[in-house]
């Protein structure tokens, strides 16, 4: 079993360590500080749990959680956190077990049986498809979901992160990076404050100094920065 430890403590991190391998010595364990490295790691595939920290820098545990419900095969998640007051949210988004600190070797054991159990019982994976959807944050702090195809293009402003859609912008709790490391391919970093959709591009106009401006469906403007330039080419098609 492939496991990955995501916890911006590296104590922590070791501690579970060896919880895990005390008691599951066939485990291939991977370890995260951030999330956005947890999502990199994660899209790329092949885990089949993740325990995560609930209290993180930037993205926590729990939206990293939201966000794992999008990918193509979904690992199993457990949440290894000192806080036992987050358990009812973790169950709600269907976490297969909730570990509290310091963490007890037995205990971990009984985790480990109950993912070998749900992993064994698990249908074989469909075809792999693209993440559909993210959740926005709206002004009454409540969340809704917001189709990815309906956005078309992301911007870091503020010290914040907006989504702009119809309706928009929506601000994201993500960090550009994290989204990077998430989003379908169709969506292109184009400067250190921008990642556009391809599907709503209506073309590109050269600027100075071997930059670009993007200019989008809706009427937008995005800047393109002249080291951004080659992967964009590259995602669209080529010039």
């Amino acid at each position: 079993m492939k496991v990955l430890i995501v916890d911006d403590e590296r104590p922590a991190r070791a501690e579970l360590r060896w919880a895990l391998e005390q008691s599951g010595p066939d485990l291939e364990v991977h370890e995260a500080s951030e999330a956005a490295a947890a999502l990199e790691l994660l899209r790329a595939g092949g885990f089949d749990a993740v325990f995560l920290d609930v209290n993180m820098p930037g993205l926590s545990g729990l939206q990293l959680a939201e966000l794992l419900a999008e990918l193509p095969r979904r690992p199993l998640v457990v949440f290894a956190t000192a806080y036992a007051e987050h358990a009812a949210r973790a169950f709600e988004l269907e976490a297969a077990d909730y570990l509290v600190k310091p963490y007890d070797e037995v205990r971990v054991g009984r985790t480990l049986e109950r993912l070998r159990r749900r992993l064994a019982e698990a249908p074989a994976p469909g075809p792999a498809g693209p993440p559909r959807r993210l959740w926005v944050e709206l002004e009454n702090e409540n969340l809704k979901p917001l189709e990815l195809a309906a956005v078309a293009w992301f911007e870091a402003r503020e010290k914040r992160v907006f989504a702009h859609a119809p309706g928009g912008p929506y601000r994201l709790r993500q960090t550009l990076k994290e989204l990077e490391a998430w989003l379908p391919p169709e969506f292109v970093r184009v400067h250190k404050a921008a990642i556009v959709n391809l599907a709503h591009v209506a073309e590109v106009v050269p600027w100075f100094s071997g930059t670009y401006r993007i200019r989008l469906k809706d009427g937008a403007t995005v800047r393109m920065s002249r080291r951004h330039a080659a992967g964009f080419w590259k995602a669209g098609g080529g010039r």
